[in-house]
């Protein structure tokens, strides 16, 4: 998470957060490194991201435990595999401040897909950042359960806090939109 607060923002934080969305819909459809033959994916989701930090994120750097929960929706599976949806939960720990960047991490979540089956996505996260909203990136391999060794990269776009937001409490919650895609 990082802020400013010389980033405009002439939308809404939801309005903001769909333009995002489109943008990532159009611009990555396949994770970096992906011949462009294989766009289609094994499976392609929307996703809704909720973070919730406890403490709140402030200024500066402090550690926070970060709850995460993800929805895949509107999943399509030109490979025939079914998948219509799924979702995943987990906590990580790690220091933020909104007006440092968070550092590329490691991180690993078992996602449930609707029919009860499971996929262990290991990956890295980097945040970069624009004016109005934070891209969210995770590229990693599946490493267990249905379509494991598959490449899969999730992104996603969460509108930058205002720097007000950062004081007191700090931010306690943030969404974001974005996609899931398995190759």
């Amino acid at each position: 998470m990082k802020s400013s607060a010389s980033r405009p923002r002439s939308r809404g934080p939801a309005g903001a957060l769909r333009g995002a969305a489109v943008l990532l819909v159009l611009s990555t459809v396949a994770p970096t490194g992906v011949a462009q033959a294989d766009t289609a994916g094994v499976v392609v989701c929307t996703t809704s991201s909720t973070w919730t930090y406890s403490p709140g994120v402030v200024l500066v750097p402090r550690p926070i435990s970060t709850r995460v929960h993800d929805r895949y929706t509107s999943c399509a599976s030109p490979s025939g595999s079914g998948v219509t949806g799924g979702s995943s939960s987990f906590t990580v720990e790690r220091e933020a401040g909104c007006l440092e960047p968070v550092a590329a991490v490691p991180e690993t979540r078992v996602i449930t897909w609707d029919d009860g089956r499971t996929s262990t996505f290991s990956y890295t996260v980097t945040v970069s950042s624009v004016p109005g909203f934070d891209l969210v990136t995770k590229t990693g391999t599946i490493t267990a359960g249905e379509y494991a060794g598959h490449v899969a990269q999730a992104t996603q776009a969460a509108p930058t806090p205002d720097l007000p937001r950062c004081l007191g409490q700090g931010v306690q919650r943030q969404t974001a939109l974005g996609t899931f895609v398995i190759v």
